[in-house]
């Protein structure tokens, strides 16, 4: 079933224009756990990381664009001691990673909210707060009148940058190689931040890294992932 419009009215932000998909189907149980636990675990655009109930002195770790939630499940298990905020504005998306939370009885380590993420690092997360950041096989946007859409940018690469402490780092992937150079060209001369392959360079995929959706799609078609991780300084 389609999430219905009294449900998307309650929990969309529909002031703030995104691209791409708006609605798409979930089950009824996906549904009714998300009425449950939003209330409880998402950040609404009123609320920042210091309303969010989070233990003080665990480190906190921030996927933006989760998908369907499979590698913050990944996370939250094989980092037990994280903190974790996950940044998706497809609410089907969202719907079916509460499950999966629920299911691996994680859900409670997360916090959740379905805003653009320039809105969330600026509005929601203080300087020097988050010790980490994954941002996992992004839309590509491959028109070249649409890169202005692809998520790394300038500016929001020196917002990331001042929304992690020292030392925290910035772990991204892509299986489109113009958009991994892209993404590494920019974060290369961002300032305050450590190629940790070198300038230019991509590290070797993490030893426990599962395997997304979309890096699945992307071997089927014969397009390895390349791998990129910053710190920084």
């Amino acid at each position: 079933m389609r999430l219905t419009k009294e449900f998307r009215d309650q929990f969309i932000q529909h002031e703030m224009r995104t691209h791409g998909r708006k609605n798409g189907f979930v089950t009824t149980g996906q549904e009714a756990r998300l009425m449950e636990w939003l209330p409880l675990v998402g950040l609404t655009k009123e609320k920042t990381l210091a309303d969010a109930n989070l233990p003080d002195g665990a480190p906190v770790v921030m996927e933006i664009g989760f998908g369907n939630g499979d590698f913050l499940v990944h996370l939250a298990e094989t980092h037990p001691e994280w903190l974790l905020v996950g940044v998706e504005i497809y609410l089907p998306g969202v719907a079916k990673a509460v499950s999966r939370l629920d299911d691996a009885g994680v859900i409670e380590r997360c916090r959740i909210t379905q805003l653009p993420a320039q809105f969330v690092l600026t509005n929601q997360v203080a300087e020097a707060q988050l010790d980490g950041v994954f941002i996992n096989h992004p839309d590509p946007w491959p028109k070249a009148r649409h890169h202005k859409r692809r998520i790394i940018q300038k500016d929001f690469a020196e917002l990331l940058v001042s929304r992690l402490k020292p030392g925290g780092f910035i772990k991204l992937a892509s299986d489109k190689a113009d958009l991994a150079d892209w993404m590494r060209d920019i974060l290369d001369v961002t300032p305050g931040l450590t190629n940790v392959a070198g300038v230019g360079g991509y590290i070797e995929r993490d030893s426990d890294r599962p395997e997304t959706k979309f890096e699945q799609r992307g071997n089927r078609a014969g397009r390895i992932s390349q791998f990129l991780h910053f710190v920084k300084d």
